[in-house]
């Protein structure tokens, strides 16, 4: 009696298991019954705090048209929510590439944004951020071309191998929270917006710290961050008095002690450049001086310019992590970082001259 029992009760474990493992996807939808936008935007509202805007790829024989659905409430998702409501299919926000979140919202601060954009699991965390001081609908317009013949035309803007740029910063969602979780790193998130004659153009770099937007770097200052945190990926031509220099590779190496007097750092920079174009007979070490001196000009200037803003994108801080007790280290931009002291050495080397013969 005992083992029919035993039995029975192993019978009915196993139907219950395979009845829980057939309703594990209660909640798949279709993929004909799925709407995917490629671009979410997030400005403020007339009436309620946020405007939510969703730039939705409609398949259609042979083409894609493109919609843009807009709705505003006072939080993001119940923003997102009300578009569901409008929208026939189901929206999966997981197809989302680009967040674009006006200046003004960006200069209030998007950390609570961030944290529950993270805490949903709605969106993709390698999501690409950026911000725009121009009009939110016009900006999405004007991509509506660009991605009815490419869908995948803002992944490119971010791949190294396609059309981003030393001089254009590049962050994602998780990257952008993380930083507002950080004591010793900020961000810096790229300024768009509509192109003339290009689907985009960027303005520069915004300057994030815990997540508010403190202020602005150029173009060219975004490219001596992205050599100073090595994501430089080359290659990016500077042009001198009286020649060209095309830059191959730049790699930052460095050592930092804490003082009485502070915390200090030493930066080597190495960079590897071919000759592209000399407009006078000059020797090759006069090439090497001056864009020395040029890039050991530029890399004091953006370094004094971030530690006067109090935002540490350049994630000096890091460098302090194991000299600075723990307890510590939440003072870093309040205590440590006004105090950096921070001293560059550049090393050029000219590998390629190509057909020109120089002097050494």
């Amino acid at each position: 009696m005992r083992k029919r029992v035993r039995t029975g009760i192993c019978l009915l474990a196993a139907w219950l298991g395979c009845a829980l493992m057939t309703t594990g996807c209660w909640d798949y939808h279709d993929i004909n019954h799925r709407t995917v936008p490629v671009i979410m935007g997030v400005s403020k509202g007339q009436e309620k705090r946020y405007k939510v805007s969703l730039q939705i790829p409609i398949p259609a024989e042979r083409k894609l048209n493109v919609k843009v659905v807009s709705r505003e409430a006072s939080t993001i998702s119940e923003g997102i929510d009300n578009i569901r409501t409008d929208v026939e299919n189901y929206i999966d926000l997981l197809s989302i590439q680009l967040i674009v979140v006006s200046q003004e919202l960006a200069r209030e601060g998007l950390q609570d944004a961030l944290t529950n954009a993270i805490r949903a699991t709605a969106f993709p965390p390698k999501t690409l951020l950026a911000v725009t001081d121009s009009d939110m609908e016009e900006l999405l317009s004007n991509t509506k071309k660009a991605i009815t013949s490419d869908i995948t035309t803002f992944y490119k803007f971010a791949n190294k191998r396609a059309g981003w740029t030393p001089k254009t910063a590049k962050a994602n969602l998780m990257e952008s929270f993380s930083s507002t979780q950080s004591y010793t790193q900020d961000i810096l998130l790229p300024i768009i917006k509509p192109g003339r004659e290009t689907v985009l153009e960027f303005d520069g770099s915004a300057i994030l710290k815990k997540g508010k937007m403190i202020g602005r770097l150029s173009d060219n200052e975004t490219l001596v961050v992205n050599v100073i945190t090595n994501r430089f990926y080359g290659a990016d031509v500077e042009v001198l008095e009286s020649a060209s220099l095309t830059i191959r590779s730049a790699h930052m190496h460095w050592s930092s002690r804490v003082t009485e007097n502070g915390p200090e750092l030493v930066g080597k920079l190495n960079l590897q450049t071919s000759l592209s174009e000399s407009r006078i007979e000059k020797p090759k070490s006069e090439h090497i001086s001056d864009l020395e001196k040029l890039f050991l000009k530029e890399l004091e200037q953006v370094t004094n310019k971030l530690i006067q803003t109090g935002a540490d994108p350049l994630g000096l801080g890091n460098h302090f992590r194991s000299k600075i007790p723990f307890e510590k280290l939440a003072q870093w931009r309040s205590d440590y970082y006004p105090e950096l002291k921070v001293r560059y050495l550049v090393d050029v080397k000219i590998n390629n001259l190509g057909s020109l013969v120089q002097a050494e």
